[in-house]
């Protein structure tokens, strides 16, 4: 009985949070688009936004395997679970952070596709994206729904901003966070596998 309830309080959340994965998923959209022609006017400059990369690249050096598989979960949980958290400022902090991921995925798939050409660019992305991405979308929905309740406080609507907050960090841990945890351990094991049997890199 007690399971039952759970996931009845989970379909009804999700039903409200939907409008806002839509909108999520058209903000990544529009903002990967961005990249990706931004990276074709101004290379050089739009170079300079996979500094992130970059450095991240460089932590993983001389690590194991497993070493780089808890890097790759706690950067991206721990980014995720910040989106959703933060999302009582009116949302702008998870709209940003999808936005500008958004953003650097389009300027990377440019660049990797110029250098690599696209199906070493669909290797290296689609095997743990298909999990990451819509993780990315979905805890900027949670947090940017927070956000919305947020703004119904301050225009004085009788709303629980605390009661929201929890069910978002309840909804991230039970669904969010395994998944994460599972991309994880498909980019660090499966993608470069992917990669090398499309570029033999």
């Amino acid at each position: 009985m007690h399971d039952e309830n759970v996931r009845e309080v989970f379909r009804i959340y999700i039903r409200e949070l939907k409008p806002f994965v839509f909108f999520s998923f058209v903000a990544f959209l529009i903002s990967a688009i961005a990249g990706y022609v931004y990276y074709a006017t101004n290379p050089s400059y739009a170079l300079d936004s996979l500094g992130g990369l970059e450095e991240l690249a460089e932590m993983l050096q001389g690590l194991s395997a497993i070493e780089i598989m808890l890097l790759i979960f706690v950067n991206n949980a721990l980014k995720m679970f910040l989106s959703v958290l933060l999302g009582f400022a009116l949302g702008i902090v998870p709209l940003g952070f999808l936005l500008l991921n958004g953003f650097v995925i389009g300027i990377f798939a440019h660049y990797q596709t110029a250098e690599s050409g696209v199906l070493f660019v669909i290797a290296g992305l689609t095997p743990h994206g298909i999990i990451e991405i819509p993780m990315l979308i979905i805890s900027s929905a949670i947090g940017m729904k927070i956000g919305y309740v947020a703004f119904q406080g301050l225009r004085s609507e009788p709303v629980d901003l605390k009661a929201e907050i929890i069910r978002g960090i309840k909804f991230y841990l039970h669904w969010l966070f395994p998944l994460i945890f599972l991309a994880a351990v498909i980019e660090t094991f499966i993608t470069p596998l992917v990669i090398y049997m499309v570029s033999g890199v």
